[in-house]
C-alpha cells in the first residue's frame, strides 16, 4: 500500500523499518505477535509516524487491533487520521472494524483522537476500589444462603492456582479475554511476564473439570488486583460466580489484603451491582471504541 498527500508518504513497512516502529509501538511487537506495520513520512524523507494492525479479530462485531504513533512534531496535521484510514483500508474485506490496541481511559487525548477519527463507543470497563473485610462479609451471607438451598453441586470445589490443571486454566480465561491460549499458558508456567499470585488466584472445578478461574496480581503499590474473574457459560449467574468470588475474596483477607481493586464491563451487571452494594468505589473508566472499515 502506498498513500501520497502533500507533506506526507505513507506505505508498508520494510523489513529494515520494522525496528523502528517496534520502537514507536512497543505494545503491538511480542514473541507471539508480529502485526503488518505502516510507516509514514515527511516531505524531506524523515520518518513521521507509524501504524500497526493485528490480523487477529477480536469481539463481536469482529474488529482489528490498530494502533498508531506520529512523532511530536508532525502533529496536528491530519497525519494520525491518514494512518487509521490506511489501516481500515488494509483491514477492508477482512474484518468488520478496528479497535484500539488497548483499551483507552475515557477522558485521556489518545480516547479524544480516536472519537474524532471515527471511532465510536462500543462499552465502557468500569475499574471499581474496594474493602475486602466488607466484601467478603456481603458474599458470606450470600453463600450461606446457597450452602442451605442445596443449589452448588457436591462435585463443586476451589483449589488454589497451583493445583488446577494449567492448559484449561488458560483456555478458559484466553477465550473469554479474546487472548492466546499459549500466551496465557507461558504466563501461568513463568514462562512469559509476570505470573498471577498464586496465593491469592484461585480455580472452581467440577468433578475435576475447569469451570471457573479468578486470577489475582499484586499492584506495584502492593494493592491485589484481580485481573480475570471468569465462569464458563452455561454456569453464570448462579451459584458459580458467587462460590469462586467468595472464595477469592475470603482467601485474600486470610492473606492479609484489606483493600483490592477489580474491574467489569458496565454491561455485567451483576457486577456493577456486587460493587454497588459492597461500598466499592468507582475510580476509573476505559472505554473500548470501534470504527467501522467500510
Amino acid at each position: 500500500m502506498t498513500i501520497r498527500t502533500l507533506d506526507f508518504f505513507i506505505r508498508d513497512a520494510e523489513r529494515a523499518e520494522l525496528r523502528a516502529c517496534r520502537m514507536l509501538l512497543p505494545e503491538t511487537f511480542s514473541p507471539g505477535n508480529a502485526p503488518e506495520a505502516l510507516v509514514a513520512f515527511g516531505r524531506h524523507d524523515d520518518l513521521a509516524g507509524a501504524a500497526a494492525i493485528g490480523w487477529q479479530a477480536v469481539g463481536d462485531p469482529a474488529a482489528f487491533p490498530v494502533s498508531v504513533h506520529v512523532l511530536p512534531k508532525f502533529r496536528r496535521q491530519g497525519l494520525g487520521r491518514a494512518l487509521l484510514d490506511a489501516a481500515a483500508a488494509l483491514a477492508r474485506g477482512e474484518a468488520a472494524a478496528l479497535q484500539p490496541w488497548t483499551a483507552l481511559r475515557e477522558d485521556s487525548e489518545a480516547a479524544a483522537f480516536c472519537l474524532a477519527c471515527g471511532f465510536g463507543v462500543h462499552h465502557r470497563i468500569l475499574h471499581f476500589s474496594g474493602e475486602a473485610e466488607r466484601m467478603e462479609a456481603m458474599l458470606a451471607a450470600y453463600r450461606e444462603k446457597l450452602d442451605r438451598s442445596g443449589w452448588i453441586p457436591a462435585g463443586a470445589r476451589v483449589v488454589a492456582l497451583p493445583d488446577a490443571p494449567p492448559d484449561e486454566v488458560a483456555n478458559l480465561v484466553a477465550r473469554e479475554f479474546h487472548n492466546h491460549p499459549e500466551r496465557m499458558l507461558a504466563r501461568l508456567s513463568c514462562l512469559a511476564g509476570t505470573p498471577p499470585d498464586p496465593q491469592r488466584s484461585v480455580v472452581l472445578l467440577l468433578d475435576g473439570m475447569v469451570v471457573g478461574a479468578q486470577l489475582v496480581s499484586i499492584a506495584v503499590d502492593g494493592v491485589p488486583e484481580v485481573e480475570a474473574n471468569v465462569v464458563i457459560p452455561s454456569l453464570r449467574r448462579g451459584w458459580a460466580n458467587l462460590l469462586l468470588t467468595h472464595e477469592g475474596t475470603r482467601i485474600g483477607v486470610l492473606r492479609g489484603s484489606r483493600r483490592f481493586r477489580f474491574f467489569c464491563d458496565d454491561r455485567v451487571i451483576d457486577t456493577v451491582n456486587l460493587a454497588r452494594r459492597s461500598g466499592a468505589e468507582k475510580v476509573a473508566t476505559d472505554v473500548v471504541l470501534r470504527r467501522a472499515v467500510a
